[in-house]
Formats: structure tokens, C-alpha cells, sequence
């Protein structure tokens, strides 16, 4: 999550983001980093990185479950919301409705920024913003469009390349033609990838699992009701 989020901010340094990192001997032992409106994002650390960041990040926060006891001893109790990251092995793709997938450009702004509206508007507490996932996928090539009789009916964004690894993102909407549009992101992200990874609700996800993805770990958003 770190470095997907950070390959984004490095794109956007107006946007004012924090980072932080604890050096030691041995190298860096954790870190940090907070996007504008968001909650802050911590890597695995050791309990004396956690202790020292007690003046510096607030809840809520969001962490690795295995740090859980840890975040508990230091902040007390706090609300607690799951999310699963899961990775693909082998790409089981579903049967597709009519259509056929093709790469986003600037002329399918207007139609993406509609759908970016719509899914705000289900999502009233996502502070996920137009550059994020419209106007930055756009710009790298990252959305995948599924079209019927050349009209778009559904799309799947996907974060850069980052040390391998490619992360999916915003899918619209949440119907077969969504999925369609999914599964020829998650085909296209596996040519240049050697992880394929997405966040999706805990518990398992059966959409997910069913094409191909498997559990690797959990994140938590500690000290807020929802996870975003």
C-alpha cells in the first residue's frame, strides 16, 4: 500500500502529503505516509518505531493486522475496520457479457468523471479525489474500458508499475460488465507485473477468490468506523 500510494503523491507534490521513516543501524525500521483528507498509512515497524511515531500520527491510522497488539498496548481501544489485500496466481477468467475490453484516453474523460461522481455518491465517506482515479490512471495508460458496440459500459483502474507489483483499483460499476472490465485489467497487469494485488472487504471476497486471487494478509483501519 505504501508504495503504490507513494508512486502517486511523487506525481502530485502540491498536494502537501506527509512522509516519515525511522533510520537505524541495521536500516530504515518503519514508515509512514499521510495523503490530504486521508488517514495515515503505516508499513510494519518494531514496537520502539511504533512508540516513537505516539507524538506524530494520531488514529485513525491504518496498519498491518499483525501489529494490532502492539497499536492496542500504545493507543488503548479503537474502533477497528478490515480489509483483505489479495494477490493473483492464476487468472481464472469468468465467461464475459458482449463486449470486448480496450485501453481509456483523454477523449473518455467526461464518461469516467460521470462514473467517478456516481461511485462518490454511493461512497459518501471515500476521500478518494477525480485526480486519483481518473485524471492520474489516465495519464499511464492504467484504465481499462469494457465497451459494447463501441460505447463504454464499465471500467477498472489500476495503479503504476511499482517494484513489480501493480495494484487494482477503482472497478464501475458492480455488475457483470464490471467484472469483464476487471478481469482484462488484472490480464493486461499480469504482462508487465509479477504481483497482481487488490484490497478487497473482509471476509473473503468470492468474486475475487473465484478468479484466481488469494488471501495474503490483512490491513486495518484503527480508530474509525469504516475502511476507506
Amino acid at each position: 500500500m505504501l508504495l503504490t500510494e507513494a508512486a502517486y503523491l511523487r506525481q502530485q507534490p502540491a498536494l502537501g502529503a506527509r512522509f516519515g521513516w525511522l533510520d537505524t543501524a541495521d536500516g530504515v525500521a518503519g514508515a509512514f505516509l499521510q495523503a490530504p483528507r486521508h488517514a495515515p498509512v503505516l508499513s510494519p515497524m518494531p514496537d520502539a518505531a511504533l512508540e516513537s511515531l505516539v507524538d506524530i500520527v494520531a488514529p485513525p491510522f491504518d496498519v498491518d493486522s499483525r501489529m494490532l497488539p502492539s497499536v492496542r498496548r500504545i493507543w488503548g481501544a479503537g474502533r477497528e475496520s478490515r480489509i483483505t489485500l489479495y494477490r493473483l496466481e492464476t487468472l481464472r477468467t469468468p465467461a464475459s457479457p458482449p463486449g470486448s475490453p480496450r485501453r481509456a484516453n483523454e477523449d473518455d474523460r467526461d464518461r469516467l468523471v460521470e462514473w467517478y461522481h456516481q461511485m462518490m455518491a454511493a461512497s459518501p465517506g471515500d476521500p478518494s479525489d477525480l485526480d486519483y482515479v481518473v485524471d492520474d490512471p489516465l495519464s499511464y495508460g492504467g484504465i481499462t474500458l469494457w465497451e459494447v458496440d463501441g460505447t463504454p459500459v464499465a471500467m477498472a483502474g489500476r495503479s503504476r508499475l511499482v517494484a513489480g507489483m501493480v495494484r487494482l483499483g477503482a472497478v464501475y460499476p458492480d455488475d457483470a460488465r464490471g467484472r469483464a472490465a476487471f478481469a482484462a485489467a488484472c490480464q493486461k497487469a499480469q504482462q508487465e507485473a509479477l504481483h497482481v494485488l487488490v484490497f478487497a472487504p473482509t471476509p473473503d471476497n468470492a468474486t475475487y477468490l473465484d478468479l484466481g486471487f488469494v488471501p495474503v494478509l490483512d490491513r486495518v483501519l484503527f480508530g474509525a468506523a469504516s475502511h476507506h
